[in-house]
Parts: C-alpha cells; structure tokens; sequence
C-alpha cells in the first residue's frame, strides 16, 4: 500500500509540471560572452524561442540561434517536460539546451529542475524580483558547477521560461538575457497616466470655457432692443402727407 501511494504521488507529481507559457508565445534572448568581446571577435548573437503548440506539459518549440546576417541553427521538436529522454533535448552549442529555456510553471524554493542530459536535475534555491524587457516579474534562480564552470539560471515564475542564464570560467563570462517577448507587457507608467489625464482635463476645461463664452455672446445679441430709424421726409413728401391728413379730416 505505501508503494501504490507513492506511485500515485509520484504520477501527481509528474502530471503538474505544466509549461505556463500558450501557443503563440515568443521570447528572444541577446548571447554576450566576454572572452569573445574582449577579443574582438563578434558576438551578437540571438535566440528565439516559439511556442507553437502547448498542451500540458507537452510543448512543441522552434528554436532559432542566428546572427544579423546568418542563421545558426532552426530546429522544431515537441519536448514532453516529464521526459528524462536525452532525444529531448535540442543543443545548441556553445551555449544551452531548450530544456534550460523553459520548465515547468510555478516552481518553488528546494523543488527540483530538470535541466537536460548535461545539467540533469538541479535545485531551485531561491525567488526574487528582476526586470526584463520593460516589466518586473517574480523569478526563481538556481546556481551549480559543472564540468568547472559555475552557472546560474532565472526563470520567470508564473511561465516557468528563461530571464537570464549566466556562465562563469574564471573570469570570463556567458550571459543570455531575455531582451524581447510577447509573454508579459511593459506596465503603463503611473506618472505619464497622471500627465495624460490632467492634459484632458485641462483641454476639456478649454472647451467647456469657450463654449460658454460663445453662449453669452449669442444671448447679449438676443436680448438687444431694436431701435426704430428716423424718417426724414422730403418737402414734397411734407406736404402730401399734411393734405392727406386734412382730406380726413385729423385736424
């Protein structure tokens, strides 16, 4: 009986680790190693990660690892996050396998990570607050050696995909850093929210003043009395008027 409760929490345990992300998802990464730049060779190189289809934990990924002017590598797979199968993973050397670049939602402190044939499982050791491509977002990190290097990688919590993955040889350094996505927006500055609505407010305030001076306006003309014009008549006109007014008798 206590092994059929630990299958059955073992099976539990497997069927939760979800991708957070959706299909139509994308996330790029900037590559930056040190010893190449400080060397003088190139090293702008890019990662893009499309989410094509996610269902469970079941996630069907294109990754592309390019130049300005040259695509490295373009390789789709469908990777199952409960898998420990090395054909899951997609390598794209020098730098990490897809199983780093994204893993199963809503891990937390001491849960455990797989990371590929090469990294295996690792530990989350803790969560904090980072910003990447213009928001804040609540990440978990992990840090290990291996192989003489020391690594450190973040994950967004709430999606389980990669913020920033850093590689340590002495003094050198590897990092991948999210720079663009569709994943999460950029919040809406509080204080640009503030200087818009006062500016509408103001030109409301404008238009609601000129509107009311033209309605004055309109009433002071209204309300003006019309004056009569005086007839000055001729002396031809004098006298017909005075022979008029005798014939019937006015006077």
């Amino acid at each position: 009986m206590l092994f059929l409760a630990f299958s059955i929490a073992s099976v539990s345990a497997l069927a939760s680790l979800t991708f957070g992300g959706k299909s139509g998802d994308w996330i790029e990464y900037e590559l930056q190693d040190e010893m190449q730049i400080a060397s003088g060779l190139p090293s702008n190189q890019l990662v893009r990660m499309e989410f094509l289809s996610v269902e469970g934990a079941n996630v069907t990924v294109n990754a592309t690892l390019y130049t300005s002017s040259l695509t490295i590598m373009n390789e789709t797979k469908t990777i199952d996050l409960t898998s420990r199968d090395a054909q899951d993973d997609i390598m794209m050397d020098p730098w990490f396998n897809a199983r780093v670049y994204f893993i199963p939602a809503g891990l937390g402190i001491n849960d455990s990570v797989y990371l590929g044939q090469g990294f295996g499982n690792q530990t989350v050791f803790g969560e904090t607050t980072k910003s990447y491509a213009g928001a804040d977002r609540t990440v978990i990190f992990t840090n290990f050696t291996w192989q003489g290097n020391n690594y450190v990688f973040y994950w967004d919590k709430q999606s389980g995909v990669l913020t920033e993955g850093l590689k340590y040889l002495g003094a050198g350094y590897t990092d991948v850093l999210v720079s663009e996505t569709n994943m999460w927006s950029a919040p809406i500055l509080w204080w640009l929210l503030l200087w818009v609505t006062v500016a509408i407010a103001i030109a409301l305030g404008v238009l609601s003043s000129r509107r009311r001076s033209a309605s004055k306006k309109l009433r002071r003309k209204s309300d003006a009395k019309p004056t009569l014009a005086k007839t000055d008549f001729s002396p031809y006109q004098r006298d017909e008027r005075e022979k008029l007014i005798e014939t019937r008798g006015f006077i």
